[in-house]
């Protein structure tokens, strides 16, 4: 099969990867940043454009789903975003900056603050529940049946009942977990600032077993064919057995890898951007290198895929489109500053927040 990026065996994906009402960062619960969805060839222009008020935290990203755009600022809100005409349908107070990207599950909104607090509301607005933490939580959750499962800066791992916020468990790592979790077949993968990927059997938080690496694992893992892939700070991008925490293959990239892979799993290729400046397309099986593309200023967005082409911003500025077979510019544009969060793309659009606090919809 050619470097095209045609989502075969679709029916073989658990349902709730195929329901549009459910959304993570990352895609969906295995975070392959695959999007299934219409891409964007060619740019038009700029749609809307909204400011967020204070501007955002790095590890803010929007989250588009159910006519609505989801993202956080350091005004202490939770912004829900309409769509259509980039006009603010609601914002929900914390208590400190909302640096965690959400996740929408079929009508309901998850989060966390640098309050301390894990929140879940409805569509509306209005609160369900609230969890506290120790610390600030901006790990990116994800959910699967009746679990959320998130990191916090009070190095703990927690998973919770997402209809009713009751603590189900926690796992204590050793430094803060910035890394949002990966989630496949019962397993939670998830990385810590104490250079480790952990996998936790996900009904108990049980270790099965951790990967050490030489630095801290902040990047989200991704998982798909029983491999797992995650950057980290030492610079690699590691692929390791799902099943047994065994080393397959590391790519050095040259940098710091802060931003989390992308999956696309039917051609078995694997994208990596470093701070380096390096954007890498690799084998899944091996870690051969497929193309390379450059620029100044580095990489600290994860790559998002949808229909052929890999979605990226730069520190330098710039966001590219670039077509999977080769590599090649397909298009690209200047925003407002530097771009360190991960790109959300849906139907057409694409939703890019810059480190100015300005959210773009692309189309």
């Amino acid at each position: 099969m050619g470097l095209g990026l045609a989502w075969a065996q679709a029916d073989l994906q658990p349902k709730e990867e195929l329901n549009k009402n459910i959304r993570f960062y990352r895609s969906i619960a295995r975070r392959t940043g695959a999007f299934r969805t219409k891409a964007l060839p060619k740019l038009n222009g700029i749609r809307w454009q909204i400011k967020i008020q204070n501007g955002v935290s790095e590890s803010a990203a929007p989250v588009a789903v159910a006519g609505k755009v989801y993202v956080g600022g350091k005004d202490k809100n939770m912004y829900a975003i309409t769509l259509s005409d980039g006009k603010i349908f609601w914002k929900f107070n914390t208590g400190d900056y909302v640096a965690c990207p959400a996740a929408y599950y079929e009508g309901k909104v998850y989060f966390g603050s640098d309050d301390g607090y894990f929140y879940a509301l409805e569509e509306s607005r209005k609160e369900i529940w609230r969890f506290q933490a120790n610390a600030s939580i901006q790990s990116p959750p994800a959910i699967t049946g009746d679990i959320v499962v998130f990191g916090s800066h009070d190095y703990n791992v927690y998973a919770l009942d997402r209809n009713t916020g009751e603590k189900l468990w926690e796992y204590t790592t050793g430094r803060v977990v910035q890394s949002g979790p990966a989630i496949a077949e019962d397993i939670v993968y998830i990385g810590s600032d104490d250079y480790n990927l952990y996998a936790l059997r996900l009904k108990t938080g049980e270790l099965v077993w951790q990967f050490k690496t030489e630095n801290e694992v902040n990047t989200t893992p991704v998982v798909g064919e029983g491999i797992v892939y995650f950057g980290s700070d030492d610079g690699n991008l590691y692929a390791v057995d799902a099943k047994t925490g065994q080393e397959r293959w590391r790519y050095s990239t040259g940098g710091k890898v802060t931003a989390s892979p992308a999956l696309a799993e039917d051609i078995d290729v694997v994208f990596v951007a470093s701070e380096s400046g390096l954007l890498a397309a690799l084998n899944s099986k091996t870690g051969e290198e497929k193309w390379t593309f450059r620029i100044k200023g580095g990489f600290r967005a994860s790559p998002a895929l949808a229909e052929g082409y890999v979605y990226i911003g730069g520190m330098d500025g710039q966001f590219y489109a670039l077509e999977i077979p080769t590599g090649k510019v397909a298009w690209k544009t200047k925003l407002d500053a530097p771009i360190q969060a991960a790109a959300h793309v849906l139907d057409g659009s694409i939703y890019v927040l810059t480190n100015a606090g300005t959210l773009y919809a692309l189309h």
